[in-house]
């Protein structure tokens, strides 16, 4: 078994790294991902005082539409896309000064970014790169509720950012795939309480995500 999985790597490495590159695609392309999100311990402020939510990791998608930029392109080679994103997460806990509750409900939200990604292209089919998104985001409380008793059930459009990095491998000249990172936040977003306060929310995001780019 062993020997096997050594006959396996051996043989699936040079096509990783030694393989010959494809033609580097330039023009309109389409594509879509999907991926882990973990939405990090938001601190939350209200008339009465601050408090903590703490959610679950969840799946998340998203779809982009963009252009490759031509080699040689002046402003450097990379890609500009429009991206649509939602990440939905469950509200798991509910942290007062007077201790831990749980949670109920979820925060969803859909993001709308205009992204611009650095791509550094090597001499084999695998292609670092890096860059960053504005845009803005709806950012919806569904239900939350602290042990039963509902907290809020609102939405609110924010200033939205990201920043991402990853590797693209070609598959062939016109199809990539896309093994990436996103931190992805936005400003305080502000909901009303069901008692008629209101309370602000951290919203910070880390994602895992894998896509697939199809060129024209």
């Amino acid at each position: 078994m062993k020997r096997a999985c050594q006959t396996i790597i051996a043989l699936c490495l040079p096509l990783l790294f030694c393989s010959p590159a494809m033609a580097q695609h330039s023009g309109p392309y389409v594509g879509a991902s999907l991926g882990v999100n973990a939405l990090m311990n938001a601190k939350t402020s209200d008339n009465l005082g601050d408090f903590n939510l703490t959610f679950n990791p969840a799946l998340q998608g998203s779809a982009v539409i963009g252009w490759d930029f031509e080699p040689g392109n002046p402003a450097g080679e990379g890609r500009v896309e429009l991206e649509y994103s939602r990440r939905s997460n469950q509200l798991d806990q509910v942290k007062f000064v007077e201790g831990s509750f749980n949670g109920g409900g979820s925060v969803t939200a859909d993001g709308l970014l205009l992204n611009f990604f650095g791509v550094f292209h090597g001499g084999n089919r695998l292609s670092p790169y890096a860059g960053f998104g504005i845009g803005a985001a709806r950012i919806k409380t569904s239900d939350l509720n602290v042990n039963g008793y509902p907290l809020s059930n609102d939405s609110a459009v924010v200033f939205a950012y990201q920043l991402g990095g990853g590797v693209d491998f070609a598959l062939t000249d016109h199809l990539n795939l896309d093994l990436g990172y996103r931190f992805f936040s936005s400003i305080r977003p502000k909901f009303n309480e069901v008692n008629g306060h209101t309370f602000e929310m951290d919203y910070i995001n880390h994602s895992a995500v894998l896509g697939l780019r199809v060129g024209f």
